[in-house]
């Protein structure tokens, strides 16, 4: 059996081409980057840019069973042209070459971000509808994404989504060392009343999840065209958790507040200013991040369970205890 995963020098396609290869599978990686790291392991890799059509079929050419589709672009990036190329444009690549070369199986990397409408979710489950009002590129682009892999569900391709919250573990590039360097600078601040309630997925738990993912297709229809939210054992209080990571690594706990709506209001023009600028940075504040600190969100896990087999491998303190030991070294 041979997988390709696209990203998989990334956090999460990482982790993913580890667990693939503990239980015997043959892995071929893509990415933009060198990949010397895997290439020490015995893996297969290539470099390509997905949003290149002609690229992406020359590396899909071959003996692939199955593709685990993580590669995307994330962030909080105004520009929705570089979204839309990478999470869109490279994911219909993705498809059209499964379906070309006959390559039987495709696990997408969603985002439960997809759903995003402004409000707060408290245990809801896969029937949310799409969002209406993103104010995110990245979001906007994965639904999009997300709504081509599963409309390319059907007997010669069978598909199915997975969508984990807030990946964390040793290696995350995003939310943890963004905190972080934000505290350091002291210009954190919780935004409302800082007892919001949301998922967060261990990276062990999330590769996990797609391989089961995978196994589940492979068996049967039950889960073929069909998106699934994934996270820990239960949802945790996002500003405990940032301030316990915090006195952790020897920083102050944050006690100060804002109010949504100022943050919202400062989001606004963020994207305002860096939507019309050249920075290729990511603005300090969005809308959408405003609310993502404020409100809950968090999703019932129940259809996984049912239908994958889905129960967390690690535990969140187990897990917490290595990202925190992490952290130190980050900084």
């Amino acid at each position: 059996m041979k997988a390709l995963v696209t990203g998989g020098s990334g956090f999460l396609g990482f982790h993913l081409v580890s667990l693939l290869q503990e239980h015997g599978m043959e892995v071929c990686s893509l990415a933009r980057r060198e990949q010397y790291v895997l290439q020490e392991r015995g893996v297969e890799c290539l470099r390509c840019d997905i949003s290149y059509e002609e690229e992406v079929d020359i590396a899909m050419r071959g003996d692939i069973d199955v593709v685990f589709h993580t590669a995307g672009k994330a962030g909080l990036g105004c520009n929705f042209k570089e979204y839309f190329n990478t999470n869109v444009v490279g994911t219909e690549n993705v498809v059209n070459a499964c379906l070309k070369y006959g390559i039987k199986y495709l696990v997408y990397t969603s985002s439960p971000s997809v759903v995003f409408d402004g409000k707060a979710f408290s245990g809801e489950n896969e029937n949310l509808p799409y969002g209406n009002k993103y104010h995110w590129c990245y979001a906007r682009s994965k639904a999009l994404g997300e709504q081509y892999v599963l409309a390319a569900n059907g007997d010669a391709l069978r598909t199915v989504v997975v969508r984990p919250h807030m990946i964390l573990g040793p290696g995350d590039p995003h939310f943890m060392p963004k905190i972080i360097a934000t505290a350091n600078e002291g210009k954190l601040k919780i935004i409302g009343d800082g007892q919001n309630m949301v998922d967060v997925t261990l990276v062990e738990n999330a590769a996990w999840a797609h391989f089961l993912a995978f196994k589940a297709i492979e068996k049967s229809d039950v889960a073929c065209g069909k998106a699934y939210f994934i996270g820990q054992e239960s949802p945790i209080r996002l500003w405990d958790f940032i301030n316990d990571a915090l006195e952790f690594i020897g920083i102050k706990r944050v006690t100060s507040h804002i109010p949504l709506w100022n943050a919202y209001i400062l989001g606004y023009w963020y994207e305002k200013i860096y939507g019309l600028s050249t920075f290729r940075r990511d603005p300090p504040m969005t809308r959408a991040l405003a609310i993502a600190l404020s409100k809950n969100h968090y999703f019932s896990h129940e259809a996984a369970r049912r239908d994958l087999g889905y129960e967390p491998i690690v535990l969140l303190n187990e897990g917490k205890d290595k990202l925190f030991k992490y952290l130190i070294d980050f900084l």
